[in-house]
């Protein structure tokens, strides 16, 4: 099991990535962030295999 998290400045990206990974088996989404700051302190905590982040 790969275990994500998403950071994107915009709620309905990070919607549209949930509802993606839920069709999946084999990647656990476990939070997103609109914040990079949280997800700093999420990360310094936890481990993850994956973050799907914002190109812009």
């Amino acid at each position: 099991m790969i275990r994500a998290i998403a950071i994107d400045d915009e709620p309905l990206a990070l919607d549209i990535i949930v509802k993606y990974c839920q069709q999946l088996n084999d990647i656990h989404l476990l939070t997103t962030f609109t914040s990079p700051t949280l997800a700093i302190k999420y990360l310094n905590n936890n481990k993850i295999d994956l973050i799907f982040l914002d190109n812009a």
